[in-house]
């Protein structure tokens, strides 16, 4: 609840200051405006896209991305002048700039092993509720894109850092995963994984 009310008074804070200063800025704006349409239209498609299994690759790049969002938004409140189309752009930016703040807060990639030349294992910590890291199995798409092939949150592991390919074959993989035993699992844990039309 007080996050709620701090992120109202963070939004009413940054549409005051026009009021404020008295001053208009038209080519600042029109700048904004369009960085402002660019960066949303990115942001609404990559959250479409992971719907799908599609990230963008590196480790920071969706996080970059959303932050760059944010701060558009923000300055946008704080240079643009209230008006009724303002207003009409504030609510509808109001849900995209909360979804941007949690994945800056509960989504974060922590590493990246590669498997084979077309397989990666992505290590990743998402949402306050999980148990442990998620790991993923991704293989490349579209060049700038990973496709997820499997999405495990099961597994309870914690500070892993580091993954040993044991066999990879059509059938089946196994993976040693090591990890900081705070969930009392065995170190390195047996990771299997049976194929079944996934790679």
């Amino acid at each position: 609840m007080t996050a709620i009310i701090v992120f109202i008074l963070i939004i009413i804070g940054f549409n005051l200051i026009p009021e404020l200063t008295k001053k208009g800025f038209p080519k600042t704006e029109k700048l904004i405006k369009r960085i402002l349409i660019y960066v949303t239209v990115t942001f609404v498609i990559l959250i479409i896209l992971s719907f799908s299994g599609l990230k963008l690759k590196g480790i920071y790049s969706n996080l970059i991305i959303g932050l760059i969002f944010i701060l558009t938004s923000l300055l946008y409140f704080a240079i643009t002048k209230n008006t009724t189309r303002k207003i009409v752009t504030i609510v509808a930016l109001i849900p995209l700039i909360l979804l941007s703040a949690y994945f800056q807060v509960f989504n974060e990639n922590l590493g990246r092993y590669k498997v084979t030349k077309n397989l990666n294992i992505i290590i990743s910590r998402e949402g306050f509720l999980a148990c442990g890291e998620i790991i993923r199995l991704t293989t490349p798409k579209f060049l700038i894109f990973d496709k997820e092939l499997i999405y495990d949150s099961n597994q309870c592991l914690r500070g892993i850092y580091k993954i040993e390919t044991v066999e990879f074959d059509e059938k089946r993989a196994e993976f040693l995963i090591y990890h900081n035993r705070d969930m009392d699992s065995e170190n390195p844990y047996d990771y299997e994984i049976e194929n079944k039309n996934v790679w």
